[in-house]
C-alpha cells in the first residue's frame, strides 16, 4: 500500500468500525457517544486495537454511560473487584470474570493509546489486573472445593491456602496485553487431608484446586478466556505434578535444578493465595538462584540455552523480530539476567525482578 493511499484506507476502516458500532449500540439500546473529546479517544482506540473493537462488537454495553467514568479512573483493577466478594454459580462466575477482565483491559488500552498513562503505569496496571483475576478465581475454586471436601489445614490447625507464584512477565510486574501467565503452584506443608465430610488427601486436594483454577482462567467460553496459563516452568515440566509441596520443590531444585531454571526463577513472585508462605519459599530457594560466590559456571548452561534460542530464531527466519531477533528485547533481558545470576549472590541490589 502506498503512503498516499494509507490515510484513505484508514478513514475507510474507521468509518466502517464506527458505523457498525453505532448500529449495534442502537439495537442494544445503548446511547452512542457524540462528544468530540470521547469520539477522538474512541477513534484512536478503534484504529490501534483490534481487540478493543472486537470487544465492543461482542458487548456494546461497554460503550454505555459508564465508559467515560471507567476510562478516567486512575485506580488499578483491585478497586473495582467488589462484584466478586459474593459467591456466584460457576457458569456465572466464569462469564463475569471474563467480562471484568475485558472491561479492565479496554480501560488500559484506552489510557495507553490516548497517552493518559505512562508505559510503566500501564505494565504495572496490567500485572495488577492479572493478580486480581488470579486471586478471585482462586477464592472461587476454594469455595467450591470446600463445599464437598473442606479445606486443608497445617500442623497448627490453620487453613493452608495454595501459593500461586508468577514467573516471566507477570513475575516481573511487566505483563503486556497479550502475554500468557507463567505460573508455579505450591503448598507449604505436605501430608494430611482436608477437613470436610468427604476428606481428600492433601496432594489430591491441591491438584483438584489447581486444575479448577486453571480451568477458570484458561477455558474458552462464549465470553472468551481470561488468560492463557503456562505451567511448563514447574518442576519436571509438563510431566510433573500440577502443585507440589515446598519440601518437594526444595528437593527438586537441590538435586535436579538446571541453570535455565535459575534464570527463570529470578522473576519469581507470589501473586495470589498465601503470599507470605510464597515469600518463605523464595527465601529458601534463594541460594539456588543466587549463589554466594561469583558463579561463572552458569556460563556453560546459559551459553547452551542462548545457542538453542538463536538456532530457533534462525530456523523461523526471525532475525528482524523486535523481541526475539539479535539485539532484541529477549537478548537484552538475557544479558541483564546473566549478570544477575553471576553476581546476585554477593550483590543483593541485583536481585530485582523487573527490568
Amino acid at each position: 500500500m502506498s503512503i498516499a493511499a494509507r490515510p484513505q484506507a484508514i478513514e475507510i476502516l474507521l468509518d466502517s468500525r464506527l458505523s457498525r458500532l453505532e448500529s449495534l449500540c442502537r439495537q442494544a439500546g445503548v446511547p452512542f457517544y457524540d462528544d468530540a473529546g470521547v469520539d477522538s479517544h474512541l477513534e484512536r482506540v478503534l484504529l490501534a486495537s483490534d481487540y478493543a473493537y472486537e470487544s465492543f462488537v461482542q458487548d456494546p454495553q461497554l460503550l454505555g454511560p459508564e465508559l467515560v467514568r471507567l476510562m478516567n479512573d486512575p485506580r488499578h483493577a483491585d478497586a473495582r473487584a467488589s462484584p466478586f466478594s459474593m459467591p456466584l454459580p460457576d457458569d456465572e462466575f466464569r462469564a463475569e470474570l471474563r467480562r471484568f477482565r475485558r472491561r479492565e483491559a479496554i480501560r488500559l488500552i484506552w489510557r495507553d493509546v490516548n497517552d493518559i498513562d505512562r508505559i510503566e503505569t500501564t505494565l504495572t496496571a496490567s500485572s495488577v489486573l492479572a493478580e486480581v483475576c488470579l486471586e478471585v478465581a482462586l477464592r472461587h475454586a476454594e469455595r467450591q472445593l470446600a463445599e464437598r471436601h473442606g479445606m486443608v489445614r497445617n500442623g497448627a490447625g490453620e487453613v493452608q491456602r495454595l501459593v500461586v507464584l508468577a514467573l516471566g512477565k507477570l513475575g516481573g510486574g511487566e505483563l503486556n496485553f497479550s502475554s500468557d501467565v507463567d505460573l508455579v503452584l505450591a503448598y507449604e506443608e505436605a501430608g494430611g487431608s482436608s477437613d470436610g465430610v468427604r476428606p481428600l488427601d492433601a496432594e489430591i486436594w491441591y491438584s483438584r484446586l489447581s486444575q479448577h483454577l486453571i480451568s477458570l482462567l484458561a477455558d474458552r467460553t462464549s465470553e472468551g478466556y481470561v488468560y492463557r496459563v503456562d505451567l511448563r516452568l514447574r518442576p519436571f515440566g509438563n510431566v510433573g505434578r500440577v502443585a507440589l509441596s515446598f519440601s518437594a520443590m526444595e528437593q527438586y531444585y537441590q538435586r535436579e535444578g538446571r541453570d535455565w531454571e535459575r534464570y527463570a526463577w529470578i522473576k519469581a513472585r507470589p501473586v495470589a493465595g498465601d503470599k507470605a508462605a510464597g515469600n518463605r519459599l523464595l527465601a529458601t530457594l534463594r541460594p539456588f538462584v543466587f549463589r554466594r560466590y561469583f558463579d561463572y559456571t552458569a556460563f556453560a548452561g546459559l551459553r547452551e540455552m542462548k545457542t538453542l534460542i538463536d538456532a530457533e530464531v534462525a530456523r523461523k527466519d526471525l532475525a528482524e523480530h523486535i523481541k526475539l531477533g539479535p539485539g532484541g528485547i529477549r537478548e537484552i533481558e538475557f544479558i541483564v539476567q546473566l549478570v544477575q545470576l553471576i553476581r546476585g549472590g554477593r550483590e543483593p541490589s541485583l536481585r530485582v525482578r523487573g527490568l
